[in-house]
């Protein structure tokens, strides 16, 4: 059942077998989980930089870097709590749950994202070299 998920079957059907390759639900919150994780790490490190670039006069030209730089320290804190709920939830997700992540996968432009949060083995090699966020010139 594709985009759905498959909730406590007990009859064996083709769909049974079909659902042994599509990911646990709570697989899928790992992997988000980790992401948001990557993410607040990244916003985090970048708050050295933002906060000496703020406390130089000539690189804070008004007040309004001052408030970016908070708006900065508000994403870490979303990112952050974000995860924590993630992996609070996750345990308590039937294991038997599965969803198709692959046409939700498909939206996302990252590709290498998208790898990971489908579990999708397919162009991995193509993509190996690519980090997410990587300049591409056309």
């Amino acid at each position: 059942m594709t985009g759905q998920v498959q909730a406590n079957r007990t009859d064996t059907t083709v769909d049974d077998r079909v659902a042994d390759d599509v990911p646990r639900l709570a697989e899928i919150m790992g992997s988000i989980a980790l992401e948001v994780a990557e993410l607040a790490r990244a916003a985090d490190s970048l708050q050295d930089l933002v906060g000496s670039l703020l406390c130089d006069p000539l690189a804070m030209p008004d007040a309004s870097a001052l408030v970016r730089g908070q708006a900065l320290d508000a994403v870490v804190q979303r990112l952050q709590a974000l995860e924590t709920f993630l992996i609070a939830l996750t345990p308590s997700l039937d294991p038997e749950w599965r969803v198709d992540p692959t046409s939700a996968a498909d939206l996302l432009l990252l590709a290498s994202l998208a790898q990971r949060l489908s579990g999708a083995a397919a162009g991995a090699a193509e993509d190996a070299g690519a980090i997410d966020g990587d300049c591409d010139y056309f």
